[in-house]
Order: structure tokens, then C-alpha cells, then sequence
């Protein structure tokens, strides 16, 4: 079942839950030194090369590109471990999920919980209102093929959330802003800071059912939506379609809904 944050009048702010990413990270491997290759794209003079890097090299690019700099040698050891580690999981999910391209992120020298823990949402046992509303069935007969709100300059620019447990609050505000689009005709950029420090309620929620034809169908009439996912292969993803080859069913990111594809894939 997928729940649906309901908003006054000319607009809906859903909150459906959909499991699109799969695939829980795995125990770290030993840590021994050795030459792991894998293909990275590199830009190099306004043209991609694929170029060949040793771990030790793609570790020193990383630090060099993310201004990473750890207060001890002993520390810097423990992250290029932990980095080794996280090429083998992005190789393992780039043989699972070969139409997205998986590789080195500024999460790469993060372990499995400090990810999780700085991340991705904590807590799965939330109680929602027994006397949530349906939305209403709405008619799916004469979806157009392909619909992304950003080509109507309707959703603001991609936000980090930063080192917080709020990944929610940032996919609450883009449906705000949205709707705030929907009535002026103007896009404004909110502050995701007052719902972290004063929301602490569900009550506006209704629900829908999880059938895909409805959530187009809300995000094409309505607005964008907000949603939450398994976010585990977030920490590899890079680009492309993420399409893994089984789902979980652990939500643990929230994420903005703004469009989808005709080749059936969601855009986020």
C-alpha cells in the first residue's frame, strides 16, 4: 500500500511508498592491497575517456575531487579499506544493475552503517492515522507516453541534504514548491529547515493504492510526489536507469517524483 500526502484544493502532495532500489549492502571484505581495476568514464578535454585506474589512484583522484583529508595516516589507511571495499560493491552492482552506471561517489569512503546511519531514514515502524482518506481513482485511459514537470520550469534545482536523517523533509518542500507553482505560476525555493525543526505529524495524509497507472496519473493532473525508496545503491549510483534485479521492501530514503519515461522508468 502506497500513502499519499493530501493538500488543499487545486493540488496533491503524495507520499507514496515504492520500493525501486533494491539490494542491501554486504559485510566489508578483508582489506588487503590488491590492484583492483575496474572501468571508470573520465572527462578529459571535453571528450569521455574510459581509462584503467588502479585502486590507489582512483583513491587519490577521489580525495582530490571531494577535498577529503583525514587528521592521521592511520585514518587515511582505514579509508582507502574502506574505498576497496566500496569498488567491490560498486562492481557487484554494476553486474546487477547493468542499465545504470555504478562506480567512485563522494560516499566511497563511507562504510555500509556510517552511510546509513548519516543518510537514510532510521526508523521503520512509523504509525500512521487509522482514519487516512482514499484519494480518488482517477481516470488513466489518456496518459501521454512520457511527462517530466522540469520541462515547465516547475521544480527547483537538485538538493544535497547534507549529513542529516532528512532526506523527507527536502522531499516534502519540492512538493510544496510545486504546488506553490501550481497556484502563482512562479517557482519559489523554500527552506526544508522549518519542517525539520517543527513537523512532527502526519495528519494530513490520505492513501492510495500502489498501482502505477494512478501514481502517472496523480503526477500528470496534480503535481510531483514525494516518495520514498530502498536507497542502498545510492551510495554507488552514479547515472542511467536504475533498474536492480530484485526489490526490497525497506524504504529508507525520501526522494521527489517529477516524471517518468516511455521505456517505463521513474524519474527522480
Amino acid at each position: 500500500m502506497a500513502y499519499i500526502n493530501a493538500a488543499p484544493s487545486s493540488f496533491f502532495s503524495f507520499f507514496v511508498l515504492l520500493s525501486l532500489i533494491s539490494t542491501a549492502f554486504t559485510s566489508m571484505h578483508g582489506l588487503n592491497h590488491d590492484p583492483l581495476i575496474i572501468q571508470q568514464v573520465v572527462s578529459s578535454n571535453d571528450h569521455d575517456d574510459l581509462l584503467m585506474m588502479t585502486a590507489e589512484h582512483q583513491f587519490s583522484a577521489f580525495k582530490k575531487e571531494y577535498g577529503k583529508i583525514y587528521p592521521t595516516q592511520e585514518e587515511d589507511d582505514y579509508r582507502f579499506g574502506v574505498f576497496i571495499s566500496n569498488l567491490r560493491q560498486a562492481r557487484r552492482n554494476q553486474i546487477k544493475d547493468p542499465t545504470a552506471i555504478h562506480g567512485v561517489t563522494k560516499f566511497s569512503d563511507l562504510t555500509s552503517s556510517e552511510f546509513r546511519n548519516q543518510y537514510l531514514l532510521l526508523d521503520q515502524n512509523i504509525q500512521l492515522p487509522k482514519n487516512l482518506k482514499k484519494a480518488p481513482i482517477l481516470p488513466t485511459e489518456d496518459l501521454p507516453e512520457t511527462y517530466d514537470w522540469r520541462e515547465y520550469d516547475a521544480v527547483t534545482e537538485v538538493k544535497d541534504q547534507g549529513e542529516c536523517e532528512c532526506c523527507w523533509a527536502f522531499a516534502d518542500i519540492a512538493t510544496l514548491e510545486m504546488a506553490h507553482f501550481m497556484s502563482k505560476s512562479n517557482l519559489v525555493e523554500l527552506i526544508e529547515q522549518q519542517l525539520v525543526d517543527c513537523s512532527d505529524d502526519v495528519k494530513c495524509w490520505s492513501i492510495i493504492e500502489p498501482d502505477e497507472d494512478q501514481i502517472a496519473a496523480n503526477l500528470v493532473n496534480y503535481s510531483t510526489i514525494a516518495l520514498q525508496i530502498n536507497g542502498a545503491m545510492m551510495k554507488t549510483y552514479k547515472a542511467g536507469v536504475v533498474c536492480p534485479d530484485e526489490c526490497s521492501n525497506v524504504l529508507n530514503h525520501g526522494v521527489t517524483l517529477v516524471g517518468y519515461g516511455s521505456d517505463r522508468h521513474w524519474i527522480i
